[in-house]
């Protein structure tokens, strides 16, 4: 992939009794899924090519059956192959109050 690569994280909250089907249907998509809970939870970890993907993703897994919520956890921007540096989305959060 050339150019910025979008590196996220999403939990995904799945009934039960539909976990296998989704657990599919999110691989299918091209979401890597490194943890599980019998009771439903999944993460998954997307690599894309733009935000517009990662919102595309998120919204497709939201609409399979049986997922119950869709959060996006984590979302980093990696550098293009020329060598910028990787910018980290939770950097660009405001810190502190309301001015």
């Amino acid at each position: 992939m050339t150019g910025p690569v979008h590196i996220s994280s999403l939990v995904v909250q799945v009934r039960p009794d539909r976990l296998a089907a989704v657990r599919r249907a999110i691989e299918d998509e091209g979401g890597e899924i490194p943890a599980s809970d019998p009771n439903g939870k999944l993460v998954v970890v997307i690599e894309t090519a733009s935000e517009a993907a990662v919102t595309s993703f998120a919204s497709t897994v939201s609409a399979l059956d049986g997922v119950l919520s869709t959060n996006l956890v984590y979302h980093l921007i990696d550098g293009d192959e020329a060598g910028s540096d990787p910018v980290d989305a939770r950097a660009a959060e405001p810190q502190g109050g309301i001015p």
